[in-house]
């Protein structure tokens, strides 16, 4: 491997640190995990993220192939390094005459060795298999920041939908609320016998249909926060307070398609993986295609009082040799041309995979794209859609009070209002899901853009 593949090399290896740096819970990983989550603490979304790493087993087996890979490339490195073997043998040796058995030789001693190999010439086949393992460790590191991209994900989905539940179930206890007022309005106006009771009956069913509503957004939300706890690893049973907010959605431009896709092409790590292992498979051709050519080894042993697997003598001795071994294969029954087209196999399916790879991810950008557009738009249609039903349910309640409206209208209009406040919590909902989907797909998920997303819209 040549010095400018090193230095392409060199950034891509420091993923896993700077990973480290911008999530320190990936550090913890291993079992010492200390982010800690207080039921009685507004949950922060830096907080939900470290806890769900430091405990998430996806990312820890990343880790686990990093550190195997690892062993690995220090392995392919040792292949430049000498060998050196030695042996200690201790035994006796008796000789015996056949013509007269009385007569023989016992010699009592032991002998050593100390050999040393080094090869010093291979016509790249060390090089090859050393760039293959450093491409396979800069493969498994992308790896495990796509594992940390996805948990990541997964974990911010958990804390919108959870904060998206309780947006439900605040617009539920709004409508919940119009409802008893509608109630007390028609019984006050049966009171007053200027209503049938056949509007009370009305109101009372309408009550209870927003109640029955509101029971099922409370079990939405306990729901999604059993799912965020256990996205988080927090202990079972514990419940997480969400923070209040009030933020509402940016207008901010929408990035340009062109510019993400350049983007996401550049560093999305599922795609720089699929990328090296597709390098690591072309390097792979050349370290099969090395295997077969000539070596070249120094060698150089002391023998002392005999050679290895041989009786020793009866006279202390000494031998040193040194030399140089040339290997040249001359038939090995195809076994090298075989290994060869494997690899050439290998790397074909490889190459297929990594464009699969990038045609999927540039797939999904391109949809969360689209839908981060349509969530801007639909969020402006909620707000007018809010705003023309509390303008009709004003209007329809003023009408009932005075007589001039029936009680179908008023439950029309209340149940107009009721839409308008679920499109409007349901549209700030996938406002933040495409913002999220947009950032993952783009590879963005480091601790600053966490932070950006630390501003959800409004939930009242």
């Amino acid at each position: 491997m040549n010095s400018s593949t090193r230095l392409w090399l060199r950034p891509l290896l420091m993923i896993g640190i700077s990973a480290a740096l911008q999530f320190p819970a990936l550090a913890e990983s291993s079992g010492n995990c200390t982010t800690t989550v207080d039921p009685e603490t507004p949950l922060t979304l830096e907080i939900a993220v470290d806890s769900a790493l430091c405990r998430d087993t996806r990312t820890a087996s990343a880790w686990v192939s990093i550190k195997l890979q690892k062993i690995q490339t220090e392995s392919a490195r040792a292949a430049y390094l000498p060998t050196v073997n030695g042996s200690l043998t201790a035994q006796q040796n008796t000789t015996r005459n056949s013509q007269d058995p009385s007569e023989g030789q016992r010699v009592l001693g032991h002998s050593s060795y100390l050999g040393l190999n080094w090869r010093l010439f291979d016509f790249g086949e060390r090089s090859a298999r050393r760039d293959v393992a450093d491409r396979l460790l800069a493969a498994a590191t992308s790896s495990h920041d796509d594992a940390v991209r996805r948990t990541v994900s997964d974990t911010i989905q958990a804390y919108f939908s959870a904060l998206q539940a309780r947006a439900t179930l605040g617009a539920r206890r709004q409508a919940t609320a119009l409802a008893e007022r509608t109630r007390d309005t028609a019984r006050d106006r049966e009171l007053k016998g200027a209503a049938s009771r056949a509007d009370t009956l009305q109101a009372d069913a309408a009550l209870a249909r927003a109640r029955l509503n509101q029971q099922r957004a409370k079990a939405d939300l306990d729901k999604a926060l059993a799912v965020l706890t256990q996205t988080m690893g927090a202990p079972a049973g514990m419940v997480p307070r969400l923070p209040e907010r009030s933020a509402t959605p940016s207008r901010a431009e929408l990035p340009e398609l062109a510019q993400l896709l350049d983007e996401a092409r550049a560093r999305h790590p599922a795609i720089l993986a699929a990328r090296l292992q597709r390098d690591a498979s072309q390097a792979g051709i050349a370290a099969a295609r090395a295997a077969g050519r000539p070596t070249i080894d120094f060698t150089a042993a002391n023998y002392r009082n005999g050679y290895p697997n041989q009786g020793v003598q009866a006279s202390r001795s000494s031998t040193v040799t040194v030399g140089a071994t040339i290997t040249i294969p001359l038939f090995d029954a195809h076994a090298r041309r075989h290994k060869i087209q494997e690899a050439q196999a290998q790397a074909e399916k490889s190459a297929l995979q990594a464009l699969d790879t990038e045609n999927q991810v540039l797939l999904e950008l391109v949809k969360a794209h689209a839908e981060l557009a349509a969530s801007l738009e639909s969020i402006d249609a909620a707000e007018h859609l809010l705003k023309a039903a509390d303008a009709a349910m004003s209007s329809a309640t003023h009408r009932y009070e005075r007589g001039v409206a029936d009680m179908l209208e008023l439950i029309s209009a209340q149940g107009l209002l009721q839409d308008a406040l679920d499109a409007r919590a349901q549209c700030e909902y996938q406002w933040n899901a495409a913002r999220l989907r947009l950032m993952s797909d783009l590879g963005r998920l480091d601790r600053n853009d966490v932070a950006a997303l630390e501003a959800p819209p409004a939930t009242n």
